[in-house]
């Protein structure tokens, strides 16, 4: 990822080196940084002029990191975090300014790829990777990947001294510090997010991992929990994507992308993720998600209310967050279960409230009322080969056979749960749910609106009456990342601030 110079930087090798200083470092360091800054400062350079300046200046930097990190440890530049007229004087405890300490390992990134332009932020420094083992429960298992740049400037002599030290530097967050304050002005700070994100694997693990977690939940390493893309921020909207059948967490990095992208998304909300066995009943997997939001938040404290994204059947999972299935229509699916305990996983799984601490949720390509995919070949051969826990198995078991249902056990897999004919989707498409709720759907064009599909999920299946919006995206059913969808979901991101009273918006079916 970072070419060039160096691959990366462990610390804990730095950390024992002697006390920062650079006073004595090369002048050519300081009369580079100071030629770099001279062109970047210049209004009447060119493109080509500034590009090659920046390029420069991070081959300068990765040159000599060793003593510029170490100088990091005591950060001695004026940043701006906008870029207003007067800089503001750095310090550790600065809200965006870090030091080397605060990382496991920093890997320089010297020459970005540049995958989106919002992404990306040309200007002064030299973007860099930082990891932090530490985390808590919901981290990704390599750590979190924080987006950071080193700034480095020439110092300026004062009146009667003989020469400048070298230099004045600063390891910095460049979403929260925009720009530094050089003696010719303003400058804008360089920013890489493409790097972090690339680096981390919160997005899911190695390829074929959905198809294992499908056909052996039971194999599924750990519990189904709540994964953080960043560090918990108490400040920003939750954004918790559930994936669908078949399927990781890794499927939503294209649209992670996207999202970051836009300034304002980025700004606001802290994406997590819902990483689960894809195999398991239906029912099941909601209670596990209901379970691992419930464990996130108690871990990191009360969060803004949260918007829910679930593509397929993660909608499904999403959709029982926001509903209500009480005893009544719980009985209806398998009479007796209001008389087994309160803490009973059946019970649990059948009967629920919903979240209190939920806003809004966002169905793609969600098969509501199920997919002729679960009944066809294709789906039977699926179901054959799933192999549901023993420990399940029995614990199941046991809970039927407390009703009188343990002789004809038949547990459903998850393929099962998403046919037409699946009990649980008949009881919860009964329901209305409680937050405001939109719905992005496919359309392959093989006919007309009321008999088109997806090629998985027909509209009669995806559509919801009860719906504020609904976009018909000409795609498959993988189509989340379809241009349309991602404009819409930017849209509904960009409502009115999560939690506020609004009225109801008008409905609106774009046809595209």
């Amino acid at each position: 990822m970072a070419g060039g110079l160096l691959a990366a930087l462990v610390l804990a090798g730095c950390q024992s080196l002697p006390a920062p200083s650079l006073t004595s470092a090369p002048t050519d360091l300081n009369a580079g940084l100071a030629a770099a800054v001279r062109v970047l400062a210049d209004p009447d350079g060119s493109e080509q002029q500034r590009l090659q300046a920046e390029a420069n200046y991070r081959d300068l930097l990765a040159g000599h990191l060793p003593e510029l990190l170490r100088a990091a440890a005591q950060p001695s530049l004026g940043t701006t975090p906008s870029l207003g007229p007067a800089p503001i004087p750095t310090g550790k405890d600065q809200p965006g300014v870090y030091t080397p300490a605060d990382f496991a390992e920093l890997t320089p990134v010297v020459r970005s790829q540049v995958s989106l332009p919002g992404l990306h932020r040309f200007g002064l420094g030299l973007p860099m990777v930082g990891r932090i083992d530490r985390g808590g429960p919901n981290a990704p298992p390599s750590g979190f990947q924080i987006p950071l740049t080193l700034v480095a400037l020439p110092s300026v002599a004062l009146p009667g001294e003989a020469g400048a030290p070298c230099c004045r530097v600063a390891l910095v967050d460049p979403q929260r510090i925009l720009g530094v304050g050089t003696d010719r002005g303003d400058l804008r700070v360089a920013m890489d997010l493409d790097a972090p994100i690339q680096a981390t694997r919160v997005t899911g693990p190695r390829l074929g991992s959905g198809l294992l977690n499908l056909l052996r939940p039971g194999g599924f390493g750990g519990d189904p929990r709540i994964v953080f893309l960043q560090p918990f921020d108490p400040d920003k909207t939750p954004l918790v994507l559930v994936h669908g059948l078949l399927s990781t967490p890794r499927m939503w990095t294209p649209l992670v992308m996207e999202l970051l992208a836009d300034e304002a998304i980025r700004a606001r909300y802290q994406i997590w993720f819902f990483y689960y066995p894809t195999g398991q009943p239906v029912p099941l997997s909601a209670l596990q998600l209901r379970e691992a939001l419930d464990a996130a938040v108690a871990a990191h404290g009360p969060v803004k209310p949260m918007v829910l994204v679930g593509h397929s059947m993660g909608g499904i999972l999403s959709r029982a967050q926001v509903s209500r299935i009480g005893s009544a229509e719980a009985e209806t699916l398998l009479p007796g279960v209001g008389a087994l305990p309160a803490d009973n996983l059946v019970r649990r799984a059948l009967i629920f409230e919903p979240r209190p601490d939920v806003s809004r949720a966002v169905f793609q390509f969600t098969p509501h009322r199920g997919s002729w995919l679960a009944t066809h070949s294709l789906g039977s051969w699926g179901v054959r080969l799933i192999r549901l826990p023993d420990t399940l198995i029995s614990e199941l078991g046991a809970a039927l056979d407390q009703i009188g249902g343990g002789a004809e056990l038949r547990l459903p897999t998850s393929i099962q749960g998403l046919s037409p004919d699946s009990a649980f989707l008949r009881a919860l498409d009964q329901t209305r749910p409680v937050v405001p709720t939109h719905t992005i759907l496919g359309d392959r064009g093989r006919g007309d609106l009321a008999n088109s599909s997806d090629g998985v999920v027909p509209f009669t299946s995806a559509h919801l009456d009860s719906a504020e919006s609904e976009v018909v995206v000409p795609t498959g059913h993988g189509g989340f990342t379809h241009p349309d969808a991602v404009v819409e979901l930017k849209r509904i991101l960009k409502l009115e601030p999560v939690g506020a009273s609004k009225p109801a918006a008008r409905k609106a079916r774009v046809r595209k």
